[in-house]
């Protein structure tokens, strides 16, 4: 079998375990209305590789993107209007949110700025029009805050919850002791130049206070 067949066959079996049930911290693929699934490969040196695959599983293009100094991709979310949003998570705690078109071209991008104690870890986007995306950050205490983007990634709104006595909102804390890259090269041997100047843009785009809202213990 050749080494494309072997590389191709193997990414069938991943698209076939990613839609089986399971625990992720976070998600790498998704189906958009044009029958198209999009999976997110991360490279060991901090790039990603972002698939098309087709309703047979068989392979019809990819965009590759980074490495960026920095910056770690967490998650892929794939909306009901074909656009595909990819999270990133900065060693100094910033995230950054951006969208690709249809084809997998870079769209556009956010930057947060960072908080002390809170770590970007996932995102997930709406099925119906407006198709808001949700941007979820961890605090090492057990917080947990949810944030609204809509799809042009304009921020909108946010919420804090707990944190409550007994309960554990997930991997926050090994997260922010896991594996975080530094001092790679700024540039992508398949990407866009708009992408990798919109990673190296020195301070954020977005400034939005963390939400410290009370909430109530959950039962």
């Amino acid at each position: 079998m050749s080494l494309k067949k072997l590389f191709l066959t193997a990414a069938a079996a991943v698209v076939w375990a990613a839609i089986q049930p399971g625990t992720l911290s976070a998600q790498t693929s998704g189906v958009g209305t044009d029958g198209y699934t999009r999976v997110l490969w991360r490279a060991t040196d901090g790039s990603v590789s972002v698939w098309r695959v087709d309703a047979n599983l068989n392979y019809i293009d990819s965009h590759i993107y980074g490495p960026y100094d920095g910056w770690t991709p967490l998650s892929l979310a794939v909306s009901s209007n074909n656009r595909t949003y990819l999270l990133w998570r900065n060693t100094n705690g910033q995230a950054a949110l951006w969208w690709l078109d249809q084809n997998l071209g870079f769209g556009n991008s956010v930057t947060t700025d960072p908080y002390y104690g809170w770590i970007p870890e996932t995102l997930s986007v709406g099925t119906a029009s407006p198709y808001d995306l949700r941007l979820i950050w961890k605090n090492t205490n057990g917080s947990v805050s949810i944030w609204t983007f809509n799809a042009d990634l304009n921020y909108q709104n946010a919420k804090a919850y707990g944190p409550y006595f007994g309960y554990d909102p997930g991997p926050a804390s090994a997260a922010a002791k896991g594996h975080l890259l530094r001092n790679q090269s700024s540039s992508s041997s398949d990407g866009d130049a708009r992408a990798a100047a919109a990673m190296k843009a020195q301070g954020p785009s977005v400034v939005i206070p963390m939400p410290q809202t009370p909430m109530p213990q959950p039962r």
